[in-house]
């Protein structure tokens, strides 16, 4: 697997992070993206050649061309990235900021799509992630949970559409847990999914045998492995 060349973005968050490790524990060569010239310095630190860093973003197309011209031809692009929220009661968010919200998960998890995903070489894999959220509601974090329902419906049109040519592999995991990651640790709990763990499942991903998937059977869900029955 040393040969193949993983675009990681999102590649200095909690998530991102453990994908990183997982990845370059497999022998991907990894292009790591972020918007933060500082997490990607100490990325190149601590992984050194087996990490090409970039820094740039997929916040609106004109980014994702730029990125896109930078990366060249990958084997996979898995895309970690969300926007950051208040937590508040959805009576309290303005139209403009829960429409913010919503285009900064659901618009990048697009922008990646449209630039990057017709980089990924035949049979290699587009994977988004996403969260729990988009089935479950909890009080002031409702606006979390109508943008995480909204992506995993883009990540459905995205496979369905593909029906007949499915060059790329599509899909999208759904982190169904509080992660436990480097700006969580002090506050995480015993039962909170680590982002090394989450990083090793997805690398298993990776390395499946490219084969079609259905619609259905493309949306998947990862839960903490110390999570309550």
């Amino acid at each position: 697997m040393g040969e193949r060349t993983l675009a990681l973005v999102g590649a200095t968050g909690d998530v991102g992070t453990g994908v990183l490790r997982a990845a370059v524990r497999r022998g991907w060569n990894v292009v790591a993206v972020s918007r933060t010239p500082a997490r990607l310095a100490a990325v190149q630190a601590e992984h050194g050649s087996a990490v090409r860093t970039i820094a740039g973003g997929i916040g609106d197309d004109a980014g994702g061309a730029r990125l896109a011209a930078e990366l060249g031809p990958v084997d996979a692009v898995v895309v970690s990235v969300h926007a950051g929220y208040p937590l508040r009661p959805i009576l309290e968010w303005p139209a403009d900021e829960l429409n913010a919200l919503v285009a900064g998960n659901v618009g990048a998890h697009l922008v990646a799509a449209r630039h990057l995903m017709p980089l990924v070489r035949d049979g290699g894999d587009f994977l988004g992630l996403g969260g729990g959220m988009a089935d479950l509601v909890i009080p002031r974090y409702v606006p979390l949970a109508v943008a995480q329902a909204a992506q995993r419906q883009l990540y459905r049109g995205l496979i369905r559409e593909a029906r007949g040519n499915p060059r790329v592999r599509i899909r999208e995991l759904l982190v169904a847990a509080m992660v436990n990651g480097p700006s969580t640790r002090e506050r995480a709990r015993p039962d909170w999914i680590t982002e090394d763990e989450i990083g090793e499942y997805v690398a298993g991903l990776l390395a499946e045998p490219s084969a079609p998937v259905g619609a259905e059977d493309s949306i998947l869900t990862l839960v903490s492995p110390r999570a309550a029955r």
